[in-house]
């Protein structure tokens, strides 16, 4: 990956585009968008978030009631519009690649995936919380493949099974196990930091070589019953 905006800069950039927003609403859920991700959301309070604000307490709470509508605030177009464009972007530029071999093609998917992780991993430990406490956000979080990236990422699969590069097993199994395998190194990341002995580089090259040698034709089936 060459450059990456993060998450936190993606919402202060769609704050500031958002014309239903006053200029007092934007300091807020700014200042505890970064205060949630620095020390979580449970040791955060108002009046910190409205001190990183700025503002007087009162005025946080006439615009948002409390702090659990301060992250409800936050979440709906992280969850709805930010993080699905960081991520399809990311698709894209990995589809883009037109990769002919399937190594090149995890690999850069992997790199990607690993990359964006490190650059967030605090903000996605907020978006993390809620993706397990709340429905709602659960259900926009698993939708956040769009069609389109869906369809391309479908042909590259075709071409490298064509080109004998991928095992030939439904696309949509492929997918799964891709994305289980890059979904759990993310909330073993995210969640539990403490426990990752690996750096970056260590870490692509694992999941690149399970994921490589779990989808190569060539690799030696079990054989059943």
């Amino acid at each position: 990956m060459s450059e990456i905006e993060t998450i936190q800069a993606y919402y202060a950039a769609s704050l500031g585009k958002d014309g239903r927003i006053s200029r007092t609403q934007r300091q807020i859920l700014a200042a505890a968008l970064e205060l949630f991700a620095e020390k979580g959301y449970e040791e955060v309070g108002t009046r910190e978030i409205a001190e990183r604000a700025g503002v007087a307490e009162g005025t946080l709470f006439h615009n948002f009631v409390n702090k659990n509508g301060i992250l409800d605030a936050i979440m709906q177009p992280i969850v709805k519009n930010i993080l699905p464009t960081m991520l399809n972007t990311l698709d894209q530029a990995v589809l883009d690649k037109d990769s002919h071999t399937l190594e090149s093609f995890i690999v850069a998917l992997v790199t990607d995936r690993v990359d964006f992780v490190a650059h967030n991993r605090a903000s996605l430990a907020v978006i993390l919380s809620q993706f397990f406490n709340n429905e709602q956000d659960r259900a926009a979080v698993l939708g956040m493949v769009s069609p389109v990236i869906l369809t391309q990422a479908n042909q590259a699969m075709d071409r490298l099974k064509a080109a004998g590069e991928l095992v030939d097993w439904p696309n949509g199994m492929i997918l799964q196990l891709v994305f289980s395998t890059l979904g759990g190194y993310l909330v073993k990341n995210v969640l539990y930091p403490n426990l990752n002995r690996l750096n970056r580089q260590q870490t692509t090259q694992y999941l690149s070589d399970f994921l490589v040698n779990g989808l190569n034709p060539r690799r030696i089936p079990l054989q059943g019953d």
